[in-house]
């Protein structure tokens, strides 16, 4: 964290025990221990609270698992895709599609309505003929 090497140590020990003297600097140095102690493991706690809230591994693995499920999805729609499209000829989508076959069913419907219709007028003129 600091870039503190021996000379700055020893620097920051001399003027300790200049400033503070030799009979307290024992107190002092246990004081000073304790505080950085527990400033470490605070700072410690804190920095793993905020790996395990934030686990990058964890992101990449749950990443990883969405985009496998994409793939197998993607995967099972292009074979059912494709064995509907080798089943079903485009001919024969084409001609029997919904539309298509309502179309001709109407065609039909109104032929039969057509010739019920015809078929009483021509019974009945018939049957005044025969009679």
């Amino acid at each position: 964290m600091f870039d503190v090497g021996f000379w700055e140590i020893l620097l920051i020990l001399v003027l300790a025990l200049v400033i503070i003297g030799p009979e307290r600097l024992p107190g002092a140095a246990r004081k000073a221990g304790f505080f950085v102690g527990k400033a470490r493991r605070y700072i410690e706690g804190v920095r793993t609270e905020v790996e395990s809230e934030l686990d990058v591994n964890e992101f990449k693995r749950m990443l990883h698992n969405q985009e496998v499920q994409i793939n197998e999805l993607q995967q099972q729609l292009k074979t059912g895709v494709d064995s509907v499209r080798a089943e079903l000829p485009t001919a024969d989508i084409i001609s029997d599609s919904p539309a298509h076959s309502l179309h001709d069913e109407g065609v039909d419907l109104a032929a039969e309505k057509n010739s019920t219709a015809a078929q009483p007028l021509n019974s009945t003129s018939s049957e005044k003929e025969s009679s």
